[in-house]
């Protein structure tokens, strides 16, 4: 019933040829289609990677410029006179710890002067001796204005003190 060609030995061999061949390219074809997909992948992939580097360069740039910013900023604090007082502070600080070291007989009276001025600073903090330092400041502006506070009247300080500037100015 099947014509005789079909059983040759040579179809076989067309038909044992054919059978891989088809398989081959069945896999070849799904193989391209994965491929191609990788391939949309990693360029999605690199566009991402690329733009999230584009953001952090153009916030490099920025936080460069801000920066610079910052820094014109305290430059112009530091020139303020209450930051250049600091400085000077700061300066005299490393001298004297400099001078600590190198000098020999200064070092200890040093040293002693220094922990008994921090003494007196904490027992004017703690509120135990009133502030050399408004005390000075009242001493500046004359002996009546100590006076008032001795005698506690401060209706008369009130009177009395822009009578004092104006005769000051």
């Amino acid at each position: 019933m099947t014509p005789d060609w079909l059983t040759q030995p040579f179809a076989l061999g067309v038909y044992a040829g054919l059978i891989p061949a088809v398989v081959f390219r069945i896999q070849l074809t799904l193989a391209r289609r994965d491929l191609h997909k990788a391939e949309r992948s990693q360029l999605a992939q690199v566009k991402t990677l690329t733009e999230a580097f584009q953001k952090l360069q153009d916030e490099l740039k920025g936080s460069s410029t801000e920066k610079e910013n910052l820094r014109v900023k305290v430059q112009g604090l530091l020139q303020t006179p209450e930051r250049q007082k600091l400085r000077l502070l700061e300066v005299l600080n490393r001298a004297e710890q400099r001078l600590t070291v190198t000098a020999p007989g200064f070092a200890p009276a040093w040293q002693t002067a220094k922990n008994e001025a921090q003494l007196e600073l904490e027992e004017e903090e703690r509120g135990r001796s009133a502030p050399k330092q408004v005390l000075h400041q009242l001493m500046s502006t004359g002996t009546a204005f100590l006076d008032r506070l001795k005698n506690g009247n401060p209706q008369r300080e009130a009177q009395a003190q822009p009578v004092e500037e104006n005769k000051t100015v």
